[in-house]
């Protein structure tokens, strides 16, 4: 068989985009989330492919045609992103309208080309396959290679439980909910403006302990959730991964995922409930007996998104995915207080909320918003804007709001427990540097939270105020279930976003405030 009989750079080069993407990103992005857009690719790619070859008669030419507008559908967005800010006398050059004629003469030449030339293209399909082998191999010689760098395992002490047996009627039912990005009311007010007192207010009527100044572990989520659902700090696991210089998040995916907290609440009798917050482990939580909110698991996943993103549907993106986004959230806060209507043990429900936190897609009554980029991330002017941040805290304050009360409208009130992961990074203004050398004013923004504790019988002061998220369940499970978990130290540490390269900043947080 002759090698340019031999066809396959349309398929090679329609996945490249994907491992390309994932090899970039695969310190934070499970291996699973290329498996979907791979296939979808596939699919779209063999039925186009046959239907050209019958149209031209020609295996060969409907190859490249193929090729071709797949080099320039993923080709787009990343063309688009480097001229986007780019100006020639005073006209703005990034604009879809001048791309896309761009783009679309360079397909109808390079296909008018193919259908017309009578020239012989076998060394041409030769040498795409020799390319397209080359980029993938390399592609994958990356990813196992930092896969085989980053083979760190990690072993999280098992706490002991200890058996209750009809007690278990005893002990109500636990929500805890982490809103991603919500400041303390001090940073609230002094970076964004916005005085929370009246929200605040309202929660302590309802008996929550309200810690007035509250600091979290770690400034970056892929840290604070699995060290608060471990009820341990992770340094160890942090230096030892760093000491390796590795970037590798999926140590404290994997132990967010299948954690102590949720492991033994349900050796004491409680079923656990999950939610899918489109963000790491909560897509996918071991501990978990029920997951709820996931339904939509493809829109609602970062890895899809930023794939159409830099597609040739970047200009209609937003609106693909916006619904999704929307929805997310809206899911949460719907089927939080319905959780009891399925279930008849106690029950303890983690619900991780991406919001505060950008993207803005929410107004301050809820109305949807209108936008550009419905990226998470600070790299856009629109995650930059107090306004639209400030707004939507206050739609997530009536959300938070109606969940409070519906929670405590019965007869055995639950735990309520709502806190942040971090805090707001205004300051930092999207500068590397700022992170890299963050002054104190910056560091104390991005670890300012809250710290909200409903208990029944208003028995909050087991809670100190100088608490931090740590020692959340050490402090509650002593208290309802007898154990004897030690205490640990307060601390609080900084590292820029994805860095395993913690500072201990409590000296510089602590001391202003005392």
């Amino acid at each position: 068989m002759k090698l340019n009989s031999i066809i396959v750079h349309p398929i090679l080069f329609g996945i490249f985009p994907v491992l390309s993407l994932f090899e970039n990103n695969m310190s934070f992005t499970p291996i699973r989330e290329i498996i979907l857009p791979v296939i979808v690719i596939i699919l779209i790619i063999i039925p186009t492919w046959i239907f050209l070859k019958i149209i031209i008669k020609d295996n060969k030419k409907s190859a490249f045609i193929i090729s071709l507008s797949l080099i320039l559908f993923f080709a787009y967005g990343p063309i688009f992103f480097a001229i986007d800010d780019i100006t020639i006398n005073g006209e703005d050059v990034g604009r879809h309208m001048y791309l896309m004629i761009i783009f679309l003469g360079i397909w109808v030449s390079g296909t008018t080309f193919l259908l017309k030339t009578k020239k012989e293209i076998g060394n041409m399909t030769t040498i795409s396959n020799f390319i397209s082998l080359i980029i993938i191999g390399i592609i994958l010689f990356s990813i196992v290679g930092y896969n085989l760098e980053n083979s760190y395992s990690v072993e999280i002490e098992e706490f002991e439980t200890r058996e209750i047996g009809n007690e278990i009627k005893e002990f109500p039912d636990i929500y805890y909910i982490i809103l991603d990005g919500y400041p303390g009311k001090t940073s609230l007010e002094n970076v964004s403006g916005y005085d929370n007192q009246e929200f605040i207010t309202n929660l302590q009527k309802q008996g929550f302990f309200i810690q007035e100044k509250s600091y979290v572990n770690y400034p970056h989520t892929f840290l604070s959730i699995p060290s608060i659902l471990n009820m341990k700090y992770l340094n160890d696991v942090a230096n030892d991964i760093n000491r390796q210089n590795l970037s590798d998040q999926s140590i404290p995916f994997k132990i967010g995922s299948n954690n102590q907290v949720m492991n033994f609440i349900k050796s004491q009798g409680y079923v656990t409930v999950s939610f899918d917050s489109g963000w790491g482990f909560t897509r996918d939580m071991k501990s978990a007996d029920l997951k709820l909110c996931g339904d939509n698991k493809v829109f609602n996943s970062e890895f899809v998104i930023t794939i159409v993103k830099n597609s040739m549907l970047n200009p209609i993106y937003v609106k693909i995915f916006e619904t999704s986004k929307v929805e997310g959230v809206l899911c949460i806060f719907e089927e939080l207080p319905k959780i009891k209507e399925r279930i008849d043990q106690p029950i303890f429900a983690f619900a991780h909320i991406f919001s505060p936190h950008p993207p803005y897609i929410f107004g301050v009554n809820g109305e949807i918003r209108t936008l550009k980029n419905i990226d998470p991330h600070l790299e856009t002017q629109e995650n930059l804007d107090n306004d639209a941040f400030v707004n939507q805290l206050i739609f997530i304050n009536k959300k938070i709001t109606e969940v409070v009360n519906e929670l405590l409208d019965s007869e055995n009130q639950p735990i309520i427990i709502i806190q942040s992961d971090h805090g707001t990074a205004f300051l930092f203004a999207d500068s590397e540097q700022n992170w890299v050398t963050p002054t104190n004013e910056m560091i104390i923004e991005r670890a300012d939270s809250i710290n909200f504790i409903f208990l029944p019988k208003n028995t909050t002061n087991i809670f100190s105020e100088s608490i931090t998220p740590v020692n959340t369940f050490r402090i509650l499970f002593n208290h309802y279930f007898k154990t004897d978990f030690e205490i640990l130290e307060d601390k609080i540490y900084f590292a820029k976003d994805g860095s395993y390269n913690l500072k201990d900043v409590t000296d510089i947080i602590v001391e202003p405030i005392n």
